[in-house]
């Protein structure tokens, strides 16, 4: 885990480095997570994300994109979504200390909410990458996560729900396939993909189930790390 260590020891060098001053009392360093961003909302304009008063994206985030982790104060925080100067969405969230999240924002943008997602990011076996599947589809029932050649990687995934990382052996390329659970026909066939060992993923179904527009039914990959 060492990428995990360093990113935590990077965030507290920055927060604590005033209480090395010797005219000042050393006090502990603060309770420190991290979270990730996922935009998940087939209707909403790119987006500025807040957590309390810090900024963390410039209406940078959009539909179908992500940005990976960054620290945060563990404890109460306020995930806050900007168009412009009106505040689009708010939601109160618990972090605890030392814990990895991803905040996918879905549902409609009329009515949008925040779904927060607790990573248990391990290192993967030996010549191993580990994947995680997160249903984030609109409508959807429980969706499979699946190979074009008729594996199933991952099944039974409802709405708003992940899965454990599932380890899969890496430095290989993989053709990812989404699949209604239960059935047999893709629903949504992936690019082409290499698939590295010693890494984690993530794989997020999105969009309107039932659609057939550019709002339909989609899924896109990220490198956790």
């Amino acid at each position: 885990m060492k990428q995990l260590k360093l990113l935590f020891a990077a965030a507290l060098i920055a927060l604590t480095a005033v209480s090395c001053k010797k005219t000042t009392p050393y006090t502990p360093p603060p309770a420190i997570s991290a979270i990730s961003f996922y935009d998940a909302i087939p209707d909403a304009p790119a987006l500025s994300i807040y957590l309390n008063t810090s900024k963390l994206s410039n209406d940078s985030l959009k539909y179908k994109s992500a940005f990976g982790y960054s620290t945060a104060y563990s404890g109460s925080r306020e995930i806050i979504a900007y168009k412009g100067n009106d505040k689009k969405i708010s939601q109160t969230v618990t972090l605890k200390e030392g814990l990895f999240y991803s905040a996918f924002f879905t549902g409609n943008y009329a009515a949008p909410e925040v779904v927060l997602l607790e990573d248990s990011l391990t290192n993967p076996p030996t010549t191993k990458a580990n994947i995680r599947f997160v249903n984030m589809s609109i409508g959807a029932p429980a969706l499979d996560l699946g190979v074009n050649d008729g594996t199933t990687v991952i099944a039974n995934r409802l709405y708003k729900a992940n899965s454990p990382y599932t380890a899969i052996n890496g430095n290989k390329q993989y053709t990812f396939v989404v699949r209604t659970h239960g059935e047999t026909v893709a629903k949504v066939t992936m690019p082409s993909v290499n698939i590295l060992t010693g890494h984690n993923y993530t794989i997020w179904a999105r969009g309107v189930y039932t659609a057939t527009d550019a709002t339909a039914l989609g899924a896109d990959i990220v490198l956790n790390y």
